[in-house]
């Protein structure tokens, strides 16, 4: 078949275009891949029993070696009984030995000094505040209290226009005095 000559092309198109394609078996699998970099690793606990007293600015303790941990990184600090916790940053961690430095601490919760084993993670983080729901309905109104006792009557004042014949009494109002 000659692929310049446009007879024959169509003529073998015609001939095989409903053919369906065969495939071939499929090929065995190939050798699996290395394992990737194991991904940051920030969850770890104190590696035993602890006297931490955030209240001082400072604390310090032993946690897993190998985390991710780098200096000013936000942590949450939490006893195993989840009453006591505190946030702060971290200004020294050792990946080889797992000694850790906390400062900057803030939201204190809980009773403390307290000798414990503690969790440290990262901190959660707050997501946008949503869209203010619809008012609902008003309640109904309440009973109208009792009415109170009324009370004393103001003077009247007496005015006379400027004439002490015509004298008339009308009520709280300002007394202009006697006009000449």
């Amino acid at each position: 078949m000659s692929r310049t000559n446009p007879d024959i092309l169509s003529s073998f198109l015609q001939i095989y275009s409903n053919a369906a394609p065969v495939e071939g078996a499929t090929g065995p699998t190939g050798v699996t891949g290395p394992a990737g970099d194991p991904g940051d690793l920030y969850s770890s606990s104190t590696t035993s029993s602890v006297t931490i007293n955030p209240g001082s600015g400072s604390v310090s303790f032993n946690v897993a070696v190998g985390l991710s941990y780098i200096y000013g990184t936000p942590v949450y600090v939490i006893s195993s009984t989840h009453l006591s916790y505190f946030t702060g940053n971290v200004v020294y961690y050792n990946i080889n030995t797992g000694a850790m430095v906390i400062q900057n601490i803030t939201s204190i919760t809980g009773s403390f000094p307290l000798t414990d084993i503690f969790s440290i993670n990262l901190p959660g983080f707050y997501g946008d505040t949503g869209p203010t729901g619809a008012t609902g309905p008003t309640g109904p109104t309440g009973s109208t209290g009792n009415t109170g006792m009324p009370g004393p009557t103001g003077g009247a004042i007496i005015f006379d226009g400027g004439y002490p014949s015509s004298i008339y009494l009308i009520g709280p109002v300002f007394d202009c005095g006697a006009v000449n």
